[in-house]
C-alpha cells in the first residue's frame, strides 16, 4: 500500500466493515467475549502497522483473519502459560477453517430466512420476536396469551426446526 491519501482511505473502510466478523471469528476462537474485544484491538494494531505491506485490490478480509488467528495463537500461549484451559492448535485450526466457510455463507442464508419468516403466521412471529428481539421473559408472553411456558418452548423448538428446514429448501442443501 502506498502513502497515497486514497488509498488510506481505502484501508480504514475495508478495516472498519470487517470488525464484526472480526469479533465474531475471534470469539468463536476464544470463546470469552471481553478476550475477543482486547484481541480484535491487537490485530486492529498489527494491521495498522503493516498496513504497508496490504495491496489493495487483495483479500482483505483473509488477510485480516489471518493476522487474528496468530493474535488468537499468541493469546492463548499466553493463557497456557497461566494454566487456563484453552483448545490445542490443531482444534483452534479447525475452527478456523469452519468459520471461514459458515462466514462466507451468512449473506445467503441470512437472505433464506428473511424470505422464510414471510410464510409465518402472526402469532408465530409474534413469539419469535418476544423470544429474540424483546426484553421481557417468556413469562409475559405467555401470561398475555393465556399460553404455558411449555407450549411456547415446545413451539419455538418447531418454529427453529421448521425455519432451518426452510432455509435448507431454499438454499437446495442440508446445512
Amino acid at each position: 500500500m502506498s502513502d497515497d491519501p486514497q488509498d488510506l482511505d481505502d484501508f480504514v473502510e475495508e478495516l472498519t466493515r470487517h470488525q464484526v466478523e472480526l469479533i465474531y471469528f475471534i470469539r468463536t476462537l476464544v470463546g470469552d467475549v471481553h478476550a475477543a474485544m482486547d484481541i480484535r484491538q491487537a490485530v486492529n494494531m498489527v494491521m495498522w502497522k503493516k498496513r504497508s505491506k496490504y495491496r489493495p485490490g487483495s483479500n482483505f478480509r483473509s488477510w485480516a483473519f489471518r493476522i487474528a488467528h496468530f493474535e488468537v495463537k499468541k493469546y492463548l500461549r499466553s493463557q497456557r502459560r497461566s494454566r487456563t484451559v484453552s483448545f490445542d492448535g490443531e482444534l483452534l485450526e479447525l475452527f478456523a477453517d469452519e468459520f471461514d466457510t459458515v462466514a462466507n455463507q451468512l449473506p445467503e442464508r441470512r437472505s433464506a430466512l428473511s424470505r422464510c419468516i414471510t410464510k409465518l403466521t402472526a402469532k408465530d412471529l409474534e413469539l419469535l420476536r418476544h423470544r429474540y428481539w424483546s426484553d421481557e421473559p417468556l413469562e409475559m408472553l405467555a401470561s398475555a396469551t393465556n399460553r404455558s411456558i411449555g407450549t411456547l418452548k415446545a413451539r419455538l423448538h418447531q418454529l427453529r426446526a421448521s425455519l432451518r428446514t426452510c432455509i435448507e429448501r431454499q438454499l437446495g442443501t442440508p446445512s
